[in-house]
């Protein structure tokens, strides 16, 4: 009897044992996440609360005012599309397992990109905030304003994954075109407008990006963008 319950005893503890390796593979968490750090700076080593999103995907994190940006489980083959005040660059992660950015405002096409040892080490402590699925469709002015951005377009464009300008109209990537205009139908406080850059941030009550949204007709086929304005919604 006594050796069956030294057996038993024995079986629970490699049980245990192995779960704590599992564990200690996988992060504090236990969950199966495998870090991926960046850092975006300018060169002058300024931070840039840059969005950086997982091509193909709706994943995506946002750079805090360090520049630095957590990803969990990206893939030797995946690629970022990293956004800055309207500017665009897709960086392969050519089995790299971290990405350090110095970015070049004249030309994005220009930036260096390094991998970093330093920041690889820092595992799933580097950033708290780690990467996130598409958000819902309705967006707080408070949260706009919170991305430190100074207009509507540039603060959503942080906010929002796969929001772009593409041929000078403002796009979001996947929304079928149905006519020769690409460009999301943009209201404000019901009323369309032509531009968001005429909206003052700071009277911005909350946005709702909709993507085709076929209740707007063939204009809403590619997304409609619905600001509603502290003093629309008094109104």
């Amino acid at each position: 009897m006594k050796a069956v319950v030294v057996k038993a005893m024995v079986a629970c503890a490699a049980i245990m044992l192995s779960a704590v390796a599992v564990m200690a593979q996988s992060g504090r968490d236990g969950s199966d996440a495998e870090p991926f750090n960046g850092l975006i700076v300018d060169a002058d080593g300024r931070g840039l609360k840059a969005r950086v999103e997982v091509v193909g995907s709706d994943r995506f994190t946002v750079a805090d005012s360090k520049g630095r940006f957590g990803l969990t489980n990206i893939s030797a083959d995946d690629s970022l599309r990293i956004s800055y005040k309207r500017k665009v660059f897709t960086v392969a992660v050519a089995s790299r397992r971290s990405l350090h950015i110095i970015w070049k405002y004249d030309d994005v096409s220009r930036n260096r990109v390094t991998e970093d040892q330093a920041i690889a080490d820092m595992g799933l402590q580097y950033v708290k905030r780690r990467d996130r699925v598409t958000p819902s469709a309705g967006i707080s002015g408070d949260r706009l304003r919170a991305t430190g951005m100074t207009n509507v377009v540039d603060a959503l464009m942080l906010c929002v994954p796969g929001l772009a300008y593409e041929n000078g109209e403002l796009c979001i990537r996947g929304s079928r075109s149905v006519n020769s205009k690409s460009g999301v139908l943009i209201l404000c406080d019901g009323a369309e407008v032509q531009r968001l850059d005429n909206i003052n941030l700071d009277d911005v009550e909350s946005v709702e990006v909709v993507r085709g949204a076929n209740s707007y007709g063939f204009r809403g086929t590619n997304g409609v963008i619905m600001v509603t304005t502290k003093s629309g919604r008094r109104n």
